[in-house]
């Protein structure tokens, strides 16, 4: 019903063929004014039915379409279709905080999925600031998704002598800050952290639907206790077009400089 209805509001517009504008923008500027007005997760008309609307070739649709889920406005799902954008939640950088508190924040109801929780031998996939002695450290993988859309995907890597304390069931429903305060009394005390663009592994890329991006935006956490002992190390992938990574600075104030104005100084 959302495509017939969306199909029905772009009858009555007109593509200037001779206009300085190339078609395909032409295209994407109207598209790009009626998804504003849907719902978030609304699936758009097929290429095939704007091919018919507008008698354009498949290529001008495709780069209208192009543009608008650069813009991240649009979202496609392969094999069922592209759909209108849903919200973009910002994680800040600013503070120590569960994930999830992202999405309560822009006021999301949020699914987080546990894909995997295992132990596994340090290898090059395990950050190198993580030290565990015995070499073994858990593994934790969830899934963050809204309206049936992944917004992200984290790996927790944890030392085995924490490790040994969080249970799968612990895993599965509470924040990994708070089973470390909880299951080991050890204080939080500050964060090391590194946003890159990174090819997405493979293991994830189609739980996290990004097989048509090169790279995506990898944040690397690493979380310290006392005496700056590492308590555990997450990475997380995020959907490009579904999430924002802000952060909130100070200048620091600038030092006096001296002056050699007369009228600065007391005249005795």
């Amino acid at each position: 019903m959302v495509e017939e209805d969306f199909t029905q509001k772009l009858e009555g517009q007109v593509l200037e063929r001779n206009s300085p504008v190339a078609v395909y923008q032409q295209v994407a500027d109207v598209l790009a004014d009626h998804v504003s007005r849907l719902e978030p997760g609304a699936r758009i008309p097929t290429e095939e039915s704007l091919m018919e609307e507008y008698g354009i070739s498949r290529t001008t649709v495709r780069k209208a379409m192009e543009t608008l889920v650069a813009k991240g406005l649009l979202v496609r799902r392969q094999g069922k279709g592209t759909f209108v954008m849903a919200q973009r939640p910002a994680r800040m950088l600013n503070r120590l905080a569960p994930f999830m508190e992202t999405f309560t924040a822009a006021g999301m109801k949020t699914v987080k999925g546990l894909i995997e929780y295992k132990w596994m031998e340090k290898d090059n996939t395990v950050p190198a600031k993580l030290v565990s002695a015995d070499n073994l450290v858990l593994v934790i993988r969830r899934s963050y998704s809204s309206g049936g859309w992944p917004y992200a995907i984290a790996e927790i890597f944890i030392p085995s002598h924490i490790g040994r304390h969080i249970s799968l069931a612990d895993a599965e429903r509470n924040s990994i800050y708070q089973v470390i305060q909880d299951r080991t009394l050890k204080p939080l005390q500050r964060a090391e952290i590194t946003v890159t663009m990174h090819a997405p592994p493979e293991h994830l890329a189609d739980a996290l639907n990004v097989r048509e991006f090169p790279v995506v935006p990898r944040l690397e956490r690493t979380t310290l206790g006392a005496d700056d002992e590492v308590l555990e190390c997450t990475v997380t992938y995020f959907h490009p077009n579904g999430f924002e990574i802000r952060a909130e600075v100070a200048t620091e104030a600038a030092p006096a400089r001296p002056t050699t104005d007369p009228a600065a100084f007391p005249v005795p």
